[in-house]
């Protein structure tokens, strides 16, 4: 009888469990729409200068996304949050590379987004280390002009 009371509570529990997740997924994805400037880009292991980001900004409007430079578009998609992970991760579908996914993980925050990736394999921390292939870029919240 135990063991069937707990089969039934896990039964029951694991939707509940996804359904949380999901909530979260939305409340994150609602937390990253808008346009992001990025501030710091850590590649390899070395940070990138000032003036290679400048102008760099991500724009995300419900699952989909714009990296510009100056205005200008050079890389979209998709992104699919998965908040059930630590830390969380992201799928970054990316069009212009025939839709090959570069898996991530982020935290964000009201004005900061935080996103480290590589091109195969999910990062565990959000470091980059030398040789390592993670990029690791830090965002503001561009404010909006009223």
């Amino acid at each position: 009888m135990k063991r069937l009371v707990l089969a039934l509570a896990v039964v029951v529990a694991c939707p509940v469990a996804f359904a949380a997740d999901d909530d979260q997924a939305k409340k994150d994805l609602k937390a990253l729409q808008g346009t992001w400037k990025l501030v710091k880009s850590t590649q390899n292991g070395k940070e990138k200068d000032k003036d290679e980001i400048a102008g760099l900004t991500v724009v995300i409007k419900d699952d989909k996304w714009e990296v510009k430079k100056d205005g200008t578009t050079f890389l979209s998609g998709t992104v699919k949050l998965d908040t059930s992970k630590k830390p969380k991760a992201a799928d970054w579908t990316v069009k212009e590379l025939e839709d090959k996914v570069a898996p991530a993980i982020y935290k964000v925050d009201k004005d900061s987004f935080h996103n480290c990736y590589h091109g195969d394999t999910r990062p565990e921390k959000f470091e980059s280390k030398e040789d390592s292939k993670v990029v690791y870029d830090v965002y503001e919240r561009v404010k909006e002009k009223k």
